[in-house]
């Protein structure tokens, strides 16, 4: 399922000198996997309009919003964003979830809720 929302982040460790230091913005896109064991009755994983709910829940948190004074992300690479996002959806769905995020369409990453690190 594709999720969008938007952001204003700076990266601090990246250098003064570097561009993504300096205040900017992304609309980020995202897309939510889930893998399991579809019930046998519905042939679902779960009612899509429940993961939509689930999704856009944790995405309330970040939407519009400065994600460097958001708690947890003080330093919001797409990375530590998407391992972020990967965390609480991971916690929010049934079975394995995975969360690929990309800020443009050249530059993304993709997590499965649990791990430690952006593939």
């Amino acid at each position: 399922m594709d999720f969008e929302f938007v952001a204003a982040q700076r990266l601090p460790n990246v250098g003064t000198g570097h561009p993504a230091a300096r205040l900017h913005g992304h609309t980020f896109r995202m897309r939510v996997r889930l893998a399991g064991r579809a019930d046998a009755h519905t042939g679902w994983i779960i009612d899509p309009a429940d993961m939509k709910a689930r999704v856009k829940d944790v995405l309330a948190g970040v939407d519009h919003r400065y994600l460097n004074e958001v708690p947890g992300l003080d330093n919001p690479s797409t990375e530590n964003l998407c391992r972020f996002l990967a965390a609480r959806i991971g916690a929010r769905l049934p079975g394995p979830v995975t969360v690929e995020l990309w800020e443009n369409p050249a530059v993304g990453c993709a997590l499965a809720a649990g791990e430690g690190a952006a593939a």
